[in-house]
C-alpha cells in the first residue's frame, strides 16, 4: 500500500511542477478515456491541486495553461450533438476546479461523416490550428 500511496504522490507533484499540459483524447462514449479519468482522480490531491478555504474548494493551480485536442467521427462541439459532449467539458470543469484558467481546446471532429478526402481536410485544418495554438503556448 505504501509504494501505491508514494506512485500516487509522484504522479501529483510531477502534475503540479508542469508549466503547460496537453491532453489529447478521443471522444470516448462521450466522455474521455477511462485511463485519463484514472490521471485526473490521481491529480485532484487537497493540498495540491486544490485546497478547502472556508470559502469553499479554492484551485491552486493558478498560472497554467492547457491545450486539449479531442478527436470525434461526429460534431459534438456545437450542433444538436453539443448536450451529449462531457470529454471536453469535464476536463474543462476538473482543471478549473484546480484554478487554470487558461484552457484551449482542438476539435478534430466529424472526420466519420464526410469522404477520405473531407476527413484529411479536416486533420489539416487541426494540425494549422495547433501550430498557430503552439506559437503562443
Amino acid at each position: 500500500m505504501k509504494s501505491k500511496v508514494a506512485r500516487l504522490e509522484a504522479i501529483v507533484d510531477q502534475f503540479v511542477a508542469a508549466d503547460k499540459y496537453v491532453y489529447v483524447s478521443p471522444l470516448w462514449n462521450f466522455t474521455i478515456p477511462p485511463v485519463m479519468k484514472d490521471y485526473t482522480d490521481a491529480t485532484s490531491i487537497p493540498g495540491k491541486t486544490f485546497r478547502y478555504t472556508e470559502n469553499g474548494p479554492e484551485g491552486l493551480l493558478t498560472s497554467k495553461n492547457v491545450l486539449h485536442i479531442q478527436a470525434s467521427g461526429s460534431v459534438y462541439s456545437e450542433g444538436p450533438l453539443a448536450p451529449l459532449e462531457m470529454g471536453y467539458s469535464y476536463l474543462n470543469k476538473v482543471l478549473q476546479f484546480y484554478g487554470i484558467q487558461s484552457i484551449e481546446a482542438i476539435f478534430v471532429e466529424g472526420t466519420a461523416l464526410k469522404s477520405q478526402e473531407q476527413a484529411q481536410a479536416i486533420k489539416e485544418k487541426a494540425i494549422a490550428h495547433a501550430k498557430e495554438v503552439a506559437k503562443r503556448f
